[in-house]
């Protein structure tokens, strides 16, 4: 399990790298992305969102100054042309719609958690920051945060009004999910947030879908990047979505739909985890294209090999004991963060042309 300490350790450690790395001396790479689940979920997302800041004002500054020296110094100034795409954000955009998604399943399995006492503390911090996250998501969506990474306000009207629908449909859901944090036990809380998870999900595609056909004619990403960046945050809903259903099987018995359920929601994970790690070149996923990301699915890949053994378990009616259930939400977790980890490395290199 990664620790709070170890992960607080491990942020302070990737700002170091991050300013080393904008100044040229050292090789990009990514650490732990904060998790909600760190207990400090205020501190994590602030780092989090101080890294987009980096990410979107240095990269796109500091690197495109020495392209420009070394034009300048070739080309005659008759014939020197320097094409500089400017950063608005689009890749984070993308990125934040995949992280939402990712909440529709993470919120109801953190409340399924905490309301089995599995793993309290780490359910409770991820279900409080993930309700709060909900609402800067959709904000940036809307009207920018720089600390995403997103400049400008959203001004197409079918968009602002999906974003708000959105909103709309989590008011509840967010309610419902405090309740549950106030008293755990509440059973008719938790049933709603369980009941939305679904309605969510569609509802988030569909305004992913709505960004993505908005935004990925860009200039400033290319088709691939689009790809690669779906892919792996419809696996990090997947994910958390696998952790739901193993929670709501152990917690109240056999239930042939939802084992069903979780053996298909395997079955895609494990797919899409295949197609990224060796490519799969008739739905336009390349391979990893560098050795930060090579690393960090091969550490996801890790991870799934551990806690598919588990999960397997559920999906065939095995029992599990408290302590079992506690290791694998802890390894769950670590596997969410390296997934996480894999989206904004996605998204970096998508701005490199």
């Amino acid at each position: 399990m990664v620790t709070f300490q170890r992960r607080k350790l491990a942020l302070n450690q990737e700002i170091i790298g991050w300013a080393m790395r904008y100044r040229g001396q050292v090789p990009a790479r990514c650490g732990k992305v904060p998790h909600p689940g760190d207990g400090t979920p205020l501190f994590g997302d602030l780092i989090m969102r101080l890294k987009s800041f980096f990410r979107t004002t240095f990269v796109c500054t500091i690197c495109a100054v020495p392209m420009a020296h070394v034009t300048a110094q070739t080309a005659a100034p008759s014939t020197m042309q320097t094409d500089i795409i400017q950063d608005t954000g689009v890749a984070n955009r993308l990125t934040v719609g995949e992280v939402l998604r990712s909440l529709t399943q993470e919120i109801p399995a953190a409340v399924c958690h905490l309301q089995n006492q599995i793993d309290v503390d780490d359910a409770a911090g991820i279900l409080a920051a993930g309700l709060d996250q909900v609402d800067e998501l959709t904000g940036a969506l809307l009207t920018g945060d720089i600390f995403w990474g997103i400049e400008a306000t959203e001004t197409r009207r079918k968009t602002i009004a999906e974003i708000e629908a959105l909103q709309a449909e989590w008011a509840p859901i967010q309610a419902a999910g405090m309740r549950v944090l106030d008293d755990p036990s509440d059973q008719q809380a938790a049933r709603i947030v369980y009941g939305a998870a679904d309605i969510l999900m569609d509802k988030t595609y569909r305004l992913l879908t709505t960004l993505d056909a908005q935004y990925s004619g860009s200039a400033e990403i290319q088709m691939r990047d689009v790809v690669l960046i779906q892919v792996a945050g419809r696996m990090a809903a997947l994910h958390q979505r696998a952790a739901l259903d193993a929670c709501l099987l152990w917690s109240n018995g056999e239930d042939a739909e939802i084992a069903q359920d979780l053996a298909t929601t395997m079955s895609h994970y494990e797919n899409s985890l295949r197609a990224l790690l060796d490519g799969l070149p008739a739905m336009g996923i390349l391979p990893p294209r560098t050795p930060g990301i090579a690393d960090k699915l091969a550490e996801v890949e890790s991870y799934w090999a551990r806690n598919k053994a588990v999960l397997e378990t559920a999906v065939t009616g095995q029992a599990a004991t408290v302590d079992v259930r506690e290791v694998l939400y802890n390894h769950i977790i670590d596997e969410h963060v390296s997934l996480l980890d894999v989206i904004y490395l996605y998204q970096d290199h998508s701005k490199i042309h």
